[in-house]
């Protein structure tokens, strides 16, 4: 009754097997859709990241799933648009084959010398569609090892960062001495993680070493776990087993090689313009109307063109960089704790903060000068940039008594800085905004 059963079952495979091409090019065309439909909000999530990281250094973890998320999606939008592309082929040399069968070279008439040649490198056409078809198979399981192999990677990645700021916590709170505790466990998992690689890449070297494999067996199983590599392992051992499976699973680095390769490619075609020009450029960050990139943590104002003698400044808050200096200008201000609530439950000490002391705390971080002129009694309220989505500072400045022509506002911030384990303030330029009175 049992082999009644896996008979009927392999039959059932077999039968898929030969239909599979069917659901890969729906699979395909469906996730090309989807993917080309998730452009913008796959790229969005760069910023969504970098507005995290401006409250804490700590959410610059998240970059390592977005990594993998981004090259995820290049992977499966180029290989399934290759994919589709031979599917395609393979089908258009099926129905020429209806229409002409296979390749009568006695018709074509050509000189032996060719004649030889083409019947050296063309067998058959059965054979030609035959190739195709298993290409087209590799090609759509590719795909898919790929993106597991870049979650493994991350995975590696996030457990080496884990390690890295443990040690960097236990140095801040018990010195260095214990660090020398974490250190080994650093190098170890460094160590573990490239023999486990070394064995990937060389199709199971190590495995087929009976001295060192019984060694290499607890390292192998702690990487299989930590890696998540059980879930694709029946896809590479199955790769394993075969001359051509092989040579799919060697493609892997190569191909990642050079996928990393062109992503990082740059061309430059201007031969004199310098590196450093900041101070003699122009930026369209610094002008809401032309703002491009808006992971910036500049100061803007609304345009570059100002026509009714009012410049609508904003100075971002950055709380990463500026919770130090509000806590040193205000020691007095309790801050709320910060983090992830859920239902909306957030911190009491939000609620109760005075928002006045709040504001002119945040206020005094600021010196604001038009043409080197410092401009007092500004009145500051906090605003939501609407186009960057953070929080910051809005002030208006009175310029209608400027001529006309060309004017620059300069903000000076104020910043912490350790000098010789004691912490100063003072403040330093960090925008320098040109604007145009009309």
């Amino acid at each position: 009754m049992e082999k009644d059963k896996n008979k009927s079952f392999t039959k059932w495979l077999e039968i898929l097997q030969q239909e599979s091409w069917q659901l890969e090019l729906l699979i395909s065309g469906f996730a090309i859709f989807l993917l080309a439909e998730s452009y913008e909000p796959v790229h969005n999530l760069d910023y969504q990241i970098d507005l995290l990281l401006s409250g804490s250094p700590y959410y610059g973890l998240l970059y390592i799933p977005y990594q993998v998320l981004l090259g995820a999606w290049y992977v499966l939008i180029i290989n399934l648009i290759l994919h589709v592309l031979l599917r395609g082929l393979w089908i258009s040399t099926i129905g020429l084959r209806y229409v002409s069968g296979d390749i009568d070279f006695n018709k074509l008439n050509i000189s032996p010398k060719f004649d030889r040649f083409l019947r050296s490198k063309i067998v058959s056409f059965d054979l030609y569609i035959q190739q195709l078809e298993k290409l087209c198979s590799a090609v759509f399981g590719f795909t898919f090892l790929i993106i597991f192999i870049l979650i493994s990677g991350g995975l590696f990645v996030v457990g080496l960062v884990i390690l890295a700021m443990t040690m960097e916590g236990i140095n801040t709170r018990f010195g260095d001495l214990w660090v020398l505790v974490i250190v080994p466990f650093l190098l170890l998992y460094l160590l573990g993680g490239f023999i486990y690689f070394l064995d990937f890449i060389t199709l199971g070297w190590i495995k087929r070493k009976k001295r060192i494999a019984r060694f290499y067996y607890p390292i192998y199983r702690f990487f299989s776990v930590i890696t998540l590599a059980f879930i694709y392992r029946p896809i590479y051992y199955n790769l394993l087993d075969n001359k051509f499976g092989r040579s799919i699973v060697l493609f892997l680095i190569p191909y990642l090689i050079g996928f990393t390769l062109i992503a990082s490619l740059t061309v430059n075609t201007h031969a004199y313009l310098p590196g450093n020009r900041t101070l003699q450029s122009i930026s369209n960050n610094f002008y809401d109307d032309t703002l491009e990139d808006r992971t910036s943590y500049s100061a803007s104002i609304s345009s570059k063109f100002v026509k009714n003698g009012y410049a609508q400044l904003f100075l971002p808050y950055v709380a990463r960089n500026d919770d130090k200096v509000i806590e040193a200008i205000c020691p007095d201000l309790k801050p709320a704790k910060t983090g992830f609530f859920f239902f909306g439950n957030d911190d009491p000490l939000r609620n109760n903060m005075n928002a006045d002391m709040a504001l002119d705390c945040h206020v005094q971080r600021f010196k604001i000068y038009v043409n080197d002129t410092l401009i007092n009694n500004l009145k500051y309220r906090f605003h939501e940039h609407p186009a960057r989505k953070n929080i910051g500072l809005l002030t208006v400045l009175d310029v209608g008594d400027l001529p006309r022509g060309e004017h620059a506002i300069k903000v000076d911030v104020q910043i912490l800085q350790n000098n010789n384990g004691k912490d100063t303030l003072f403040f330093r330029e960090t925008a320098l905004i040109p604007f145009w009175k009309e």
